[in-house]
């Protein structure tokens, strides 16, 4: 099993627009299976996982597209949808799944 280093993106303070916060894109691999989770810190902080039954290098590669591409929390999943073929299994059925 090769392990897949987290990505995470800092965002700066910006006065009267934005506080300080971080985002951590992770994948953990186990059984065949991959979790993905997207992680946010500071004032809207917040984590949500999903697992994709497929292959690790492909997972890595959608984990990488979100965080090349600043996705955040609350689209992160539609995206994810849109990224996965028809035949990529979640939790034994089609799609993508919530858990």
């Amino acid at each position: 099993m090769k392990p897949y280093a987290p990505l995470t993106r800092t965002f700066s303070a910006i006065e009267m627009l934005q506080r300080p916060y971080l985002l951590t894109y992770a994948m953990d691999e186990a059984g065949g299976a991959c979790r993905l989770t997207l992680s946010r810190t500071g004032d809207t902080a917040c984590s949500d996982s999903l697992v994709l039954d497929a292959p690790p290098q492909y997972c890595y590669s959608i984990l990488r597209y979100l965080y090349e591409n600043c996705v955040q929390p609350e689209i992160w999943r539609d995206v994810v949808a849109e990224c996965c073929p028809a035949g990529v299994r979640v939790n034994g059925k089609g799609g993508v799944l919530c858990e």
